[in-house]
């Protein structure tokens, strides 16, 4: 299988408009960010910023390829390194403590796919392609996991998806009790 790769090169400048972006993202959210905030924190004049990105939207379209190239990587490393001799309980837990420990990265999901759905349509048809690239591939991974019974796994994916979904909102929220043991537990039963 063929790891997704970021087809873009950047230059060095671009990669730092792209973090700082990023972090002021995280800081204030989509609205409050301005092309002038990320200028002037990154030392830029306003011309070179448009150089890199004539409208708000193209930096947001780059940001958001660059978010969902390293959330598609961290599945694809997973269904590489699935060892068949681990419990499927194990793989699962390797999985979620993955795509759910980075709370900044959480946070910026929640931005961009809040951006996607109420007003960025180049985005939200972005997230879709995606998410239904994710969806095949933990398929995919049901698929070594549990070799014996594949029937509900394409349900599977979605469901476990969504539960990934609602822990990065239920930890972005503050909830601290969140019983991943058993929530891994109950999933990995699920074939």
């Amino acid at each position: 299988m063929k790891k997704h790769k970021d087809k873009t090169k950047r230059s060095d400048v671009q990669e730092k408009i792209l973090y700082v972006a990023c972090q002021l993202i995280i800081e204030k959210g989509i609205k409050e960010t301005s092309l002038k905030d990320i200028a002037e924190t990154v030392g830029i004049s306003k011309g070179t910023l448009y150089y890199y990105y004539s409208a708000k939207e193209d930096l947001i379209a780059d940001i958001a390829d660059s978010h969902l190239n390293v959330i598609t990587t961290e599945i694809f490393d997973w269904i590489e390194e699935i060892d068949n001799k681990l419990p499927p309980e194990e793989i699962l837990n390797g999985v979620f403590e993955k795509i759910l420990v980075a709370e900044t990265r959480g946070k910026l999901n929640l931005y961009l796919v809040g951006s996607a759905i109420t007003n960025n349509d180049l985005l939200k048809e972005r997230y879709k392609e995606r998410y239904n690239e994710w969806q095949r591939n933990i398929k995919m991974g049901l698929d070594q996991i549990y070799t014996e019974n594949q029937e509900n796994h394409e349900e599977m994916s979605y469901l476990i998806l969504a539960v990934l979904d609602g822990l990065i909102i239920q930890r972005l929220l503050g909830f601290v009790d969140i019983p991943m043991a058993k929530i891994v537990h109950l999933v990995s039963k699920m074939k």
